[in-house]
């Protein structure tokens, strides 16, 4: 369970309809989209206020990837799923699948404080970039001190760390902070 404070976690963003009886083409943003079942109760809001049950689920193949087509209660023609269109989704944390040792949500690791095993202060994460191979930190570089630069033209200020065992020391969420092994060797 997160050691951070929050009542709901943004789980998808609704999509335009699908067919005339109220059915939704959801863009879902989480690792486990198959957790999202028939009879859950989800939000359009961070307060858990506005909720919603989730009346059906079926997943449609478009190119080489499924989506999830969900029919709300009380969503039953098109013209009420439009109004939806860009809504964000919310699940309580209550009702978020429990995360094994060694996991953590992506809004819990964002403004954590980051520091060298030497204790040197780098920055704040700013955000987690899914790849192929694995997960980012973006690290907003904000130690002045240190001789770190994005390769890029655009002046930016941000690392991006490998979320691996060979640069990640540990990650403690109740102080908001990350310890790295090391910096990168591309930088």
């Amino acid at each position: 369970m997160s050691e951070v404070s929050v009542d709901a976690r943004l789980i998808g963003i609704i999509g335009k309809p699908h067919g005339i009886k109220g059915e939704i083409t959801v863009m879902l943003l989480i690792d486990y989209p198959k957790t999202v079942k028939r009879g859950d109760t989800l939000f359009f809001d961070e307060k858990c206020k506005k909720k919603i049950e989730v009346e059906s689920i079926r997943w449609k193949k478009i190119k080489r990837s499924y989506i999830p087509v969900i029919k709300f209660k009380s969503i039953d023609s098109r013209n009420d799923a439009e109004k939806l269109k860009g809504t964000s989704l919310f699940r309580s944390v209550k009702d978020s699948p429990k995360l094994k040792e060694d996991e953590y949500w992506v809004d819990d690791i964002i403004n954590c404080l980051v520091y060298t095993k030497n204790n040197i202060f780098v920055g704040k994460v700013v955000n987690v970039e899914k790849f192929a191979a694995n997960d980012n930190l973006a690290v907003k570089i904000e130690n002045k001190d240190l001789d770190i630069r994005d390769s890029g033209d655009s002046g930016s200020s941000i690392l991006y760390i490998p979320v691996i065992e060979d640069y990640i020391e540990s990650i403690n969420l109740k102080d908001k902070k990350i310890i790295l092994k090391k910096i990168p060797e591309y930088i």
